[in-house]
């Protein structure tokens, strides 16, 4: 499936004595902390200093957080200014930079602006990365469907020049830049993935994306994927229950990504229903069409893939995505039926519409016990529950293994993709027992359905160490966060997965 590329293609880092505007369609982006002025910039023309001081002394720019003036300039060598709020400097971090980016990134689309050049001589501690990363996400475009005349193509920036201080690594900033530029891209690539409507984003259509992403030149991933007939032989019933409904056929996605200096191995599972009716269970009508985002984890996992593809960090990393519709027919699976799992376990089914955590159980046990990751970590829209415990802040993280909750705790701090852990206890494993099985598929109504769900997931990672992430209110309808439209699923999980795998690498290394 061809994804379109809306993002930044060229970065350069400079210093100031080395500029020369290239272009016409320019910006000069002039960082500012709340009520520190004047502004401090080796580059702004002083008449255009003169003009926006007189706005800071009408308090018209004030330095805000995401506050972004923007000043034309037409007669310049640069084509606009604009001045970025950054808020209180004590209270600055990577996602400041990053939200205000995201600001930034509107008017930059409304002024046609293709090259921003971004003044940091005087804040050496604002990330530029973080920058690159706030645009790239704050400009993506999802315009698939809709018959959009060139002329009306909306001006997208494809190159960022950062001008820095005498005494800043050119090099490693530069890379930086260029690692947050790719990981946003791939963050998008799972956007792309969950706006595509369901009737094209199909179990099949997920399983060609992995194969091209293990096919790209220099790959260093491999691509396996089994059908319904493999899926049956292994005897992997609670999967190819769910998938009973429809006539889409089920497929069970593997990428094996594998560095010749790696001493870890990790497995991400990533949930992949690409619609959800709920089946016999079936969900109300209308706010059935957002379904399609049933599939955001199993997009994460694989475009987290794409971005190692690419980064090649020393660890080995197992993509695992189990994908499915899930609809009601004559043969669909029914409440009371009970299935047998991969791993033995059986499953009495209270409720068709608690699917996700089927498909993952079969996903799982068999990863743990063909692989045998030094740990395992699955990341799904699985329950609404977690939305009235957390909302659409952040996503709820859960597991066995302390160490692992923690890392992704941390690197969702340093992304922005926040975690709140969720407790785990023995009590909660005791309320998914079956009646007639092993197992239900769903607990108590109305009683932690969150931890619930993840206790019934324990039960098929065996010793493995583990971690369950629910971003049901975080794969799409976030609001307040500039970079990310509320129209537009979020690709929640890349950017958190691709950071913590690639600290996971330095450590190990």
């Amino acid at each position: 499936m061809k994804m379109k590329a809306d993002m930044i293609t060229t970065i350069n880092v400079i210093k100031a004595d080395e500029l020369a505007f290239e272009d016409d369609e320019t910006c000069l982006v002039v960082p500012a902390y709340h009520k520190e002025f004047p502004l401090n910039s080796a580059v702004l023309a002083e008449e255009d200093e003169v003009v926006l001081q007189a706005l800071v002394d009408k308090e018209i720019i004030t330095g805000k957080a995401k506050q972004c003036y923007f000043l034309p300039t037409p007669a310049k060598t640069y084509k606009g200014v604009l001045v970025l709020g950054l808020g209180k400097r004590d209270a600055l971090t990577a996602e400041t930079v990053r939200r205000a980016a995201g600001a930034a990134a509107t008017k930059f689309k409304g002024h046609r602006v293709r090259h921003v050049y971004l003044d940091l001589t005087g804040f050496p501690e604002a990330s530029a990365a973080a920058f690159v990363e706030g645009v790239n996400l704050g400009q993506y475009v999802f315009d698939t469907y809709k018959n959009v005349e060139p002329e009306d193509a909306p001006t997208l920036v494809s190159t960022i020049t950062v001008v820095v201080g005498d005494d800043v690594d050119q090099e490693a900033l530069g890379m930086a830049c260029q690692t947050a530029a790719l990981v946003s891209l791939a963050a998008n690539g799972a956007r792309h993935f969950a706006n595509t409507a369901a009737n094209d984003m199909t179990p099949s259509t997920l399983a060609l994306a992995a194969e091209e992403i293990a096919s790209v030149a220099d790959s260093q991933c491999s691509c396996t994927v089994f059908d319904h007939q493999m899926m049956q032989e292994l005897g992997m019933n609670a999967l190819l229950g769910v998938a009973h409904g429809s006539e889409e056929p089920p497929k069970l996605i593997f990428l094996d990504y594998r560095h010749p200096d790696a001493k870890r191995t990790i497995a991400l599972a990533g949930k992949g229903v690409t619609f959800d009716s709920g089946g016999i269970s079936l969900k109300p009508g209308s706010r059935m069409h957002e379904m399609k985002y049933d599939m955001c984890g199993a997009a994460a996992v694989l475009c987290t893939m794409m971005a190692l593809n690419h980064l090649k960090p020393a660890i080995n990393v197992i993509g695992v995505v189990p994908t499915v519709v899930n609809m009601p027919d004559g043969k669909a699976q029914t409440p009371g039926d009970i299935v047998r799992a991969y791993n033995g376990k059986t499953i009495e089914i209270h409720n068709t519409d608690a699917e996700g955590r089927l498909i993952l159980a079969d996903a799982m046990a068999y990863t743990v016990e063909k692989y045998k990751p030094d740990c395992i970590v699955d990341i799904a829209t699985l329950t609404g529950a977690v939305i009235i415990a957390l909302g659409h802040c952040a996503a709820a993280v859960l597991g066995t293994d302390d160490a692992t909750v923690e890392q992704l705790i941390s690197a969702g701090e340093n992304t922005g993709e926040r975690l709140w852990r969720l407790p785990l206890w023995e009590e909660y494993e005791k309320m998914m027992e079956g009646n007639h099985a092993d197992l239900n598929n769903i607990g108590p109504e109305r009683e932690a359905g969150t931890v619930t769900a993840a206790a019934f997931l324990k039960q098929f990672v065996g010793d493995t160490p583990w971690a369950h992430i629910d971003i049901a209110g975080m794969a799409w309808g976030v609001k307040n966060v500039p970079y990310l439209s509320t129209k537009h699923a979020t690709g929640f999980g890349v950017r958190l997965f691709t950071q913590w795998l690639l600290e996971q690498a330095r450590e190990s290394g």
